[in-house]
C-alpha cells in the first residue's frame, strides 16, 4: 500500500466521528409547547349572529353567522330581510337560526344541538321588560326541553340582546312552562 493511500484513509477514518458529530445539535426530550390550536373570531354585532350549539363533551360552543357581507368578505351568509334597518339582526331572528340547527361545516366539527327542529309557523316573540330581563315567548312546549336546550336558547339570546351577553332571559313555552337564566359562558 502506497504512503498516500494509507494517509488518506487515516484521514478519512479520523474525519466520520467529526462529520457525525459535527452538527452541533444537542439531544433533547420532546418540549410542550401549549394545547391546541385555537382560531380567534371577532363578533361584529351589526353583521353577525351567535348561535350557541351542543359541543361532544355536553358544554356549548358559540358559532357565528354572518348575517349581512361585510366589506371584502368573500363567503356565504344568511340574507337580511328586504328592507331591513342597519344594526344587529333581530333576536327573534336569531332563534329562528338556532332553531334551524347547525349548519353541515358544524356538524362536520362534532356539533349538534339538544333544541327540536324548528317547525314551519314556528314564531319566537321577545320583549325587553323593565328591569332588564329580555323575555321571550316560544310556539313550543318548554317543559320538553332538556337544561342543555335551555340554556342554547338562554346564551343565543343573551348574546343576541347585550355585546357581554350578561342579561337575564326568561323563557316561556307554548305550554306555559318558563324558566328564567343567565348565560354565565364569556365566548
Amino acid at each position: 500500500m502506497s504512503r498516500t493511500r494509507v494517509t488518506s484513509l487515516a484521514v478519512a477514518a479520523a474525519s466520520v466521528p467529526l462529520l457525525l458529530a459535527g452538527c452541533g445539535i444537542q439531544e433533547t426530550d420532546p418540549i410542550e409547547a401549549g394545547g391546541p390550536a385555537t382560531v380567534e373570531a371577532f363578533y361584529n354585532r351589526d353583521d353577525d349572529m351567535m348561535l350557541f350549539f351542543r359541543t361532544p363533551d355536553g358544554g356549548l360552543n358559540p358559532v357565528l353567522r354572518t348575517v349581512r357581507p361585510s366589506a371584502g368578505f368573500g363567503g356565504d351568509y344568511v340574507e337580511s330581510d328586504p328592507g331591513s334597518t342597519p344594526g344587529p339582526p333581530s333576536t327573534e331572528k336569531t332563534v329562528l337560526a338556532l332553531l334551524a340547527g347547525p349548519r353541515e361545516v358544524d356538524r362536520a366539527a362534532g356539533l349538534t344541538t339538544a333544541l327540536p327542529p324548528a317547525r314551519p309557523g314556528t314564531t319566537v316573540t321577545v320583549k325587553m321588560t323593565p328591569g332588564g330581563t329580555v323575555t321571550t315567548d316560544l310556539s313550543f312546549p318548554l317543559k320538553a326541553l332538556s337544561a342543555t336546550a335551555r340554556r342554547q336558547l338562554t346564551c343565543t339570546i343573551a348574546y343576541s340582546q347585550a355585546a357581554d351577553g350578561k342579561v337575564v332571559v326568561k323563557l316561556t313555552g307554548q305550554d306555559g312552562a318558563s324558566s328564567s337564566d343567565t348565560c354565565g359562558l364569556a365566548p
